[in-house]
């Protein structure tokens, strides 16, 4: 044989075998309706991690969890502040999409909006997405498996759906039976987790007819919102016997309010996130019960599922806050309702 054939043949030989090493080195992921993402099995992976805002403990929380996660796998992440405006967050998942990431973290402002990115355009440029808290596609206030967007890999979360704030809420019912008067401090009109404690709302409001609604107050989620309108809405409704916040902050925001109004200790307040605050809250008397936010594992085992997911592993669909299957009709996490018969033994995940 010549050196030119020679050199022709291995060049040839050489290109054959160039597939079959780029396969060995990369893992086929199933996201669902026949679609596969491809994605390097070793070695640190570059992910996007997209926040719904960055301006209060719970947004922190979230993020330090995901850094967390990167940081002991080794891999590069960058967070993106989405400032509770869907516009510009997706701007930023489309400008991510020629950024070369390997996958994405999404907290989604609003689900709808994201949904045909997340869901068509990343996995048509090989990037895999995991959605974590709200779920996108219209999804948001499914149960289960059921919560799942085809097109991404799984969803992490379950601790906002209208079933598991409605745990909070029968909770409350049970626990003071006979006519009341109710309180709603809750967040603005048309984000999807306002929404679903709407949904709880009118699902507590059926089964407990004799306490009625009679003022509800909408805030940025902050505890300065919750300050703001809280005082109004005390002030014209000194009668209101129970109160439920739709997350720790407006609690924080509600309690100088009542003090001031001398109501401290005469009413009751379920609230949801059991943050630090709301903790030493429950241990005085201030909070009833509170709803357990794992936000920093939420955000934590979202990052590890798709080191999960690389190296072969099984997953679930739907995974809760704390790394297991999801299963409807199941608390989210365990234990998920806080009181005084356990607060003493929980370790809060948000400031």
């Amino acid at each position: 044989m010549s050196v030119r054939n020679y050199l022709a043949a291995l060049a040839l030989s050489s290109a054959t075998l160039l597939p079959i090493v780029a396969a060995a080195q990369s893992a086929k992921i199933d996201v669902g309706e026949g679609v596969t993402v491809d994605i390097k099995k070793e070695g640190p992976l570059r992910i996007a991690f997209f926040s719904e805002g960055a301006n209060n403990s719970a947004m922190q929380a979230s993020i330090d969890g995901a850094k967390r996660a990167a940081g002991e796998l080794g891999w590069q992440i960058d967070v993106f502040d989405g400032k509770f405006d869907a516009v510009t967050q997706l701007n930023q998942l489309q400008n991510a999409l020629n950024r070369n990431y390997d996958a994405w973290v999404l907290k989604a402002v609003e689900g709808n909006i994201m949904c045909s990115v997340a869901t068509k355009d990343a996995p048509a440029k090989n990037v895999l997405v995991v959605v974590s808290v709200l779920s996108i596609c219209g999804r948001g206030a499914n149960e289960g498996e059921a919560l799942w967007s085809p097109g991404t890999l799984a969803y992490v979360g379950g601790a906002e759906t209208p079933q598991a704030f409605f745990q909070v809420l029968d909770r409350m019912g049970r626990e003071n039976p006979g006519p009341q008067k109710l309180g709603v401090l809750t967040g603005p009109e048309l984000n999807p987790i306002t929404k679903n404690h709407e949904a709880a709302l009118k699902l507590f409001q059926s089964k407990y007819p004799d306490i009625k609604v009679v003022a509800v107050a909408r805030t940025d989620y902050s505890t300065p919102s919750a300050l703001e309108k809280a005082g109004p809405m005390v002030q014209a409704n000194p009668d209101m016997t129970l109160y439920y916040t739709a997350f720790s902050n407006l609690a924080k925001g509600l309690v100088p309010v009542l003090e001031q109004a001398g109501l401290n200790g005469k009413v009751k307040i379920y609230d949801n996130g059991a943050t630090a605050w709301a903790v030493d809250a429950i241990k005085d008397g201030t909070v009833a019960v509170s709803s357990a936010n794992r936000l920093g594992s939420n955000a934590y085992n979202a990052v590890k599922a798709i080191d999960r997911a690389r190296k072969g592993e099984s997953l679930s669909r739907a995974i809760g806050d704390l790394g297991e299957p999801l299963v409807e009709g199941k608390p989210p996490t365990d234990p998920y309702l806080i009181g005084t018969s356990n607060v003493s033994t929980f370790k809060p995940e948000i400031e």
